[in-house]
C-alpha cells in the first residue's frame, strides 16, 4: 500500500510539475505579448506623429510651390514690361536719330545757303551806290548793336515795305518806325539800370544809416562809462597808482583790453601813458576806428556781392538768347513770308514780298545770318 501511494504522490507530483511548467510557459506566453503590446502602441504612437508631420510638410510644401509660382510669374511680367520698355527706347532712339540725320542735313543746307547768300549780299553791296552803300552799313551796325529781340522786327518792317522808293530804299516812316523800337528799347533798359541803381542807393544808405546809429549808441555807452570812470578816478587819486598795477601777477581790465585791441605802434604808445583815462580814451578810438573798418568792410562785400549777381544774371540771360537763336535757326528755316497785322506793315503800308526787291534780298541774307 505504501509503494502504491508513493507511486501516486510521484505521478501526481510530475503532474503538478507539468502543471507548473505549462503555467509557467503561459506567463512567458503572456509576458511576451504584453511586452509586443507595449511596443504596438508606441510605434503606432510614433507613426501617427510621423503622419502628422508629414502632412504639415506637405502643406508647406504646396504653400512654397504656390508661392514659386507666382514669383515666377511676376517675373515674368517684369521681363515682358522691360523688354517692351527696351523696345520702345529703342524705336525712340531710332527715331531721334533719325530726326537728327535730318537736323544735321537742315543746317548742312541752311549753312550753305547762307554761305550763298552771303556771297549774293557782298555782290549786290559792290553792286550798289555810295548812299545805298552806308545805308546797308548802318542796317547791319543797328543789327550788331547787340538788340537782338528788336533787329529781326525793325529789319522785317523795312524790307516790307513797298513804297516805290528809288531801286527799292525803305520809306521815312518805316526808317522811323525801326528807329523808335530801337530807342524804345534802349530807353527801357536804362531805366531798369536806373532802378537798379536807385534800390542799391536806398540799401547802402539804410546800411550806413543803421551803422551810424549803431556808433552813436557805443559812443553814448562810451561816454557814460568814462564819465563814471573819472568820478571813481578823483575819488582814488591818492589811493590808487597805475604802476603798480602793472607790476602785479594779474592783468587788469585796462591791460585786457590793451592786448585785444592794440597791435603793434599803437600798443607801445599806450604802454607808454600813465594816466587811465588817457588809456581809455586812445583804446575807444582804437575802438571806432576797427568799427568804421568793420562797417566799411561790410559795404565792400555787400557791392561784391551785388555786382556778382549783376554779372550772374547777365551771363544766365546771354546763355538763354544764345540758345533761343540756336533753337529758332534749327526749328525754322524762315524761308515763308512775314505776316505782320493782317497783311499790312507796322508802317501802314500793305505787305509785299520782299524777295523780289533788292533791299528785300539783303534783308532776309541778314536775316539767315543771324
Amino acid at each position: 500500500w505504501s509503494i502504491e501511494f508513493l507511486e501516486i504522490l510521484r505521478v501526481e507530483l510530475e503532474a503538478s510539475q507539468r502543471h507548473l511548467e505549462g503555467k509557467e510557459q503561459a506567463l512567458k506566453i503572456l509576458q511576451s505579448m504584453a511586452v509586443l503590446d507595449k511596443a504596438t502602441t508606441h510605434t503606432k504612437e510614433v507613426f501617427i506623429k510621423s503622419e502628422q508631420q508629414k502632412r504639415a510638410l506637405e502643406k508647406e510644401i504646396n504653400i512654397l510651390q504656390w508661392e514659386i509660382k507666382i514669383n515666377q510669374e511676376k517675373l515674368k511680367n517684369i521681363d515682358e514690361t522691360w523688354a517692351e520698355k527696351y523696345d520702345r527706347i529703342y524705336c525712340e532712339n531710332a527715331s531721334f536719330k533719325e530726326t537728327l540725320k535730318m537736323k544735321t542735313e537742315e543746317i548742312k543746307l541752311l549753312k550753305s545757303e547762307n554761305q550763298l547768300l552771303e556771297q549774293q549780299h557782298l555782290e549786290m553791296v559792290a553792286m550798289l551806290d555810295v548812299k545805298q552803300q552806308k545805308l546797308v552799313q548802318d542796317n547791319i551796325c543797328l543789327s550788331k548793336s547787340g538788340v537782338t529781340e528788336v533787329t529781326s522786327l525793325e529789319l522785317a518792317v523795312l524790307g516790307a515795305c513797298a513804297c516805290n522808293g528809288p531801286e527799292g530804299v525803305p520809306c521815312a516812316c518805316a526808317k522811323m518806325s525801326a528807329a523808335t523800337r530801337k530807342q524804345l528799347l534802349q530807353l527801357k533798359q536804362e531805366f531798369e539800370l536806373m532802378k537798379k541803381s536807385k534800390e542799391e542807393a536806398y540799401i547802402m544808405a539804410d546800411a550806413f544809416r543803421i551803422a551810424f546809429e549803431q556808433q552813436l549808441m557805443r559812443r553814448k555807452d562810451q561816454a557814460f562809462r568814462l564819465a563814471q570812470m573819472s568820478k571813481i578816478c578823483r575819488k582814488e587819486t591818492k589811493t590808487v597808482k597805475w604802476k603798480s598795477s602793472k607790476d602785479e601777477k594779474r592783468k587788469s581790465l585796462g591791460e585786457k583790453l590793451i592786448g585785444m585791441l592794440a597791435s603793434g605802434p599803437e600798443s607801445k604808445k599806450i604802454e607808454e601813458l600813465d594816466n587811465p583815462l588817457e588809456i581809455i580814451r586812445t583804446l575807444t578810438d582804437l575802438l571806432n576806428d576797427k568799427e568804421e573798418m568793420l562797417a566799411h568792410q561790410r559795404k565792400v562785400s555787400y557791392m561784391l556781392a551785388r555786382t556778382l549777381e549783376d554779372k550772374e544774371n547777365a551771363l544766365q540771360r546771354r546763355k538763354e538768347s544764345t540758345f533761343s537763336e540756336e533753337k529758332l535757326l534749327i526749328d525754322g528755316k524762315q524761308k515763308e513770308e512775314l505776316k505782320i497785322c493782317n497783311g499790312l506793315c507796322i508802317c501802314g503800308i500793305p505787305a509785299v514780298n520782299y524777295n523780289s526787291t533788292l533791299i528785300g534780298k539783303f534783308y532776309k541774307a541778314i536775316l539767315l545770318f543771324k
